[in-house]
């Protein structure tokens, strides 16, 4: 069974603000909460705010590039970009950010330890079936991040322009 059925009759595909198609591969369900694997397919221009958690997280790039952000002495800059193959761990209460820069699709893994991604995408993510629907408003969207741990960026960015 692939992350687009239906499994246990919880649907394992959604789409999140910025448009990227997350699929839910291993749920934090089925690990007590050690560990949650999510594929995500992110188009040109795209990616989260920068942001942290209380949770560790391993990219791993499957298709395209990924441009990774950091904090450094108080502004969120790009620290590196990954190919294909490339990996990089985000350790826990880290800023960072992900960043589709391209004019490609990137296509990569998260693993988050614990596991806690798909937990925030089933709240807060849109299912691909109920893609007629609007999101949530950011208000909302903030007060179920924050139930997840997920704190938002309010600082300065030094980050290149997005493309499209």
């Amino acid at each position: 069974m692939d992350a687009t059925e239906e499994a246990g009759g919880r649907q394992n595909e959604f789409t999140v603000a910025d448009g990227s198609r997350v699929s839910i591969v291993l749920d934090r369900a089925e690990t007590d909460g050690q560990i949650d694997v999510i594929e995500i397919l992110m188009g040109p221009g795209g990616g989260p705010p920068p942001h942290r958690h209380p949770y560790g997280e391993w990219f791993r790039v499957l298709e395209g590039e990924l441009t990774m952000c950091e904090e450094h002495d108080g502004t969120i800059v790009v620290t590196t970009t990954l190919l294909p193959g490339d990996s990089v761990w985000v350790a826990p209460h880290t800023w960072h950010g992900t960043l589709n820069l391209s004019e490609e699709n990137a296509h990569y893994e998260v693993i988050s330890v614990p596991g806690t991604m798909s937990g925030a995408l089933r709240e807060g993510g849109i299912r691909v079936s109920e893609m007629d629907r609007n999101h949530p408003p950011l208000e909302q969207m903030q007060h179920i991040a924050a139930r997840w741990g997920i704190e938002f960026w309010s600082g300065p960015t030094d980050l290149p322009p997005l493309p499209g």
